[in-house]
């Protein structure tokens, strides 16, 4: 889906950088799944000292199909109410999982560079932030977060050391059990070839898989991987991976992309995109419930149980990413957009559903409370995952 990847090193600290490949990088176009336009949303590009044109995708999303009404846009620089925290089983049953980056420092916010500011600005790695992330998601109803990671000992991995302990404190307090995950960000420097990744899963499986506070699926930990077919990776290096790391399939991996062929070595898949074409060509329910055909499908020919996750988001917008080319917009279109997208994946009886995203501020696909938006989104959020929690 996407052709670039995240690199941020942000301030003196670490800038961080992160791109992100376009989903015609993926090698097949889903059967009977409306095909998929040249751009898709990136993860975040490289600030630099050059700017980007800005591209509107044309149609808008429309609100066509929607069953619950977007609320009204909060007033500009509405701080964020804390949304009650009901209490959360274990397991879920319907999991509810947003991206998550852990790696921002109060240099970070920089209103030329993003759509929008936090309500409160921040840096990742304080207590503070990450106990009252935790309580807006937990209040949402999110049940976990897909947390960027880019290997052992980098600012990601600690800052999840963190995340784990914060959440075991919610479920202290709030008997409310909030189980994540990471996001396996395959082109960061360590983890960019065969033998680093096997070191990185196997400090996974020693550090954090036994955790009650990493995901589990049907009682196997689950992980997240990004472009497992970018840059020249094979399913043959990756299956000599698993047979190194996991030979007994006592984890679940969840690959990005469309191309079912990842499922001879993956064990579902997802889209960090969300299947934002199907919001530009209006044809979201289509898409969501194309993908949940294949995976039925290959399921029924191979007598597997591989996972389907469909993707939700809010919009998309960064056309301020300093640098980016062929930067566009997904219109938020006052909470229709993010309405059509939940309306469509809950429709295609998904295994998960995953949020694009909880603060992927620089490219404008946030649902964390914001300057402009209020908390409006996880306002949204928490209607649908009652919704989808039933």
């Amino acid at each position: 889906m996407r052709t670039r990847k995240k690199y941020f090193y942000l301030s003196n600290i670490w800038l961080y950088l992160s791109l992100l490949c376009c989903l015609s990088a993926c090698q097949l176009t889903p059967t009977a799944v409306t095909p998929q336009p040249s751009r898709a949303p990136s993860k975040a590009t490289p600030p630099s000292t050059n700017s980007s044109n800005e591209l509107h995708f044309p149609p808008q999303p429309t609100q066509a199909g929607s069953t619950i009404t977007p609320l009204p846009t909060n007033t500009p620089t509405q701080p964020a109410n804390q949304l009650t925290i009901q209490p959360m089983a274990d397991d879920h049953g319907r999991p509810v999982l947003a991206f998550y980056y852990p790696w921002y420092n109060q240099q970070s916010w920089n209103r030329a560079q993003m759509s929008d500011l936090p309500t409160i600005q921040y840096n990742s790695g304080d207590d503070i932030t990450i106990d009252r992330q935790l309580d807006y998601a937990a209040g949402a109803g999110i049940t976990g977060f897909i947390s960027s990671w880019w290997g052992p000992a980098d600012k990601t991995d600690v800052n999840f050391g963190k995340l784990l302990t914060h959440a075991a404190t919610l479920d202290t307090q709030y008997h409310y059990h909030f189980a994540s995950s990471l996001y396996i960000e395959s082109d960061a420097p360590n983890l960019n070839s065969s033998d680093k990744l096997v070191t990185a899963l196997s400090y996974i499986n020693n550090h954090y898989s036994n955790s009650p506070y990493f995901f589990h699926w049907q009682g196997k930990p689950v992980l997240f991987f990004w472009d497992p077919l970018g840059n020249g990776r094979t399913l043959t290096q990756w299956s000599s991976i698993r047979q190194q790391v996991d030979p007994n399939r006592q984890m679940i991996w969840s690959a990005e992309g469309v191309n079912t062929d990842l499922l001879s070595v993956f064990d579902g898949i997802h889209l960090f995109s969300a299947g934002w074409w199907g919001l530009q060509n209006n044809t979201m329910p289509q898409v969501d419930q194309g993908f949940r055909n294949q995976i039925n499908a290959y399921n029924q020919a191979h007598n597997t149980q591989k996972i389907w996750a469909a993707g939700v988001m809010p919009g998309y917008d960064d056309t301020r990413v300093p640098g980016r080319k062929g930067t566009f917009i997904v219109p938020r279109n006052n909470g229709a957009t993010y309405t059509t997208s939940w309306n469509a994946a809950i429709a295609s009886t998904p295994d998960w559903i995953t949020i694009t995203s909880f603060n992927e501020w620089f490219e404008g696909a946030m649902i964390e409370p914001s300057v402009t938006y209020g908390n409006q989104y996880l306002d949204l959020t928490r209607q649908f995952a009652q919704r989808w929690h039933g």
